[in-house]
């Protein structure tokens, strides 16, 4: 199984709810004030994995969500996205 690629699952109906409110937040978060997974899967009630899963999806839509060992973050400059590659 390719790395970009989900495996269909049970917390697809999650991803799919949660999908919008999850970018709304992450648009309002910058490198300086990342939302750490956790806090979302608090926030929401829903797992790790699922919320992992709505990262990958706005990824693959385009959205420039960051991540560091700090959280995630909409990324405002490609130089922001350079620390989520290496990571």
């Amino acid at each position: 199984m390719p790395l970009t690629t989900f495996p269909n699952s049970n917390h697809q109906a999650a991803v799919d709810a949660h999908a919008t409110t999850v970018l709304r937040g992450l648009q309002a978060r910058d490198q300086s004030n990342p939302i750490t997974g956790k806090q979302i899967g608090i926030a929401l009630g829903i797992a790790g994995p699922t919320v992992r899963a709505i990262v990958h999806r706005l990824r693959e839509q385009g959205h420039p969500v960051g991540s560091s060992g700090q959280g995630y973050w909409y990324a405002g400059s490609p130089s922001e996205l350079a620390a989520t590659i290496t990571h």
